[in-house]
């Protein structure tokens, strides 16, 4: 009567543990070979995922940024200023003649509002009738000893900040200057006995007076709504 084989001592039993372990560490290594080739491919799309990221958000791409965005006006925001100059400047009629009913325009002003972007517009208006400025917005009042027939009335159809614009950029002055806080943009009339600008430019016309920030200084210039040209108070214009 011969002796029993053990069942686990069948040589078959034996290749296929043998072969289950070698599949056990091949499916191992695939894995880690896997999970390598994964991270390699993510991080060669990062940095790409990462430009086109940076380039498609705001004052990274092509798309400008708001006028005011930062609290702060700047040279390009000049150039898109026409779009809301009207209705800016007709929202201070209306308190302005609750005030005195013969006031008229004599000066805009162009600032940012506060805490958002986009454009403030304040307008300062003369009445004959009280021999006084009116200024929309905190309502100031100041009285004037001018001679009513000296102070001009400001149009503001034949105003054109894109003009005032395109004198600053032939000028050289940059884009991204910062305009004063305190001064902003003020327009008005140049007159002999009403003097807005320096004794070179000419009277009679409307000017646009910027300060801009330049180099650590506060650079003050008056440009010409009638031809663009911009004076300054070292007797030189541009």
């Amino acid at each position: 009567m011969g002796v029993g084989r053990r069942h686990d001592d069948v040589p078959g039993d034996e290749n296929r543990g043998m072969i289950m372990k070698l599949d056990i560490v091949g499916k191992r290594q695939w894995g880690h070979l896997l999970v390598g080739s994964l991270l390699i491919f993510w991080l060669v799309l990062s940095p790409v995922a990462l430009a086109q990221d940076e380039a498609s958000s705001p004052g990274a791409g092509s798309e400008p940024a708001a006028p005011c965005n930062d609290g702060r006006l700047r040279v390009r925001d000049l150039e898109g200023a026409d779009a809301t100059l009207r209705s800016g400047i007709e929202a201070t009629r209306e308190p302005a003649r609750e005030w005195e009913e013969d006031s008229r325009l004599y000066a805009i002003e162009l600032g940012c509002p506060l805490l958002m972007s986009g454009y403030a517009w304040t307008a300062t208006y003369f009445s004959e009738t009280a021999q006084a400025f009116w200024k929309s917005g905190a309502g100031e009042v100041e009285a004037s000893d001018n001679d009513p027939e000296s102070i001009n009335t400001l149009v503001i159809d034949t105003l054109s900040f894109k003009q005032l614009y395109g004198s600053l950029q032939r000028a050289g002055y940059a884009d991204d200057l910062v305009l004063n806080v305190t001064s902003g943009v003020t327009v008005r009339y140049n007159t002999g006995s009403d003097m807005f600008g320096p004794p070179t430019a000419p009277q009679n016309q409307v000017y646009y007076h910027v300060a801009i920030e330049q180099r650590g200084e506060v650079v003050d210039i008056w440009v010409s709504a009638l031809d663009g040209t911009i004076y300054r108070w070292n007797n030189s214009s541009i």
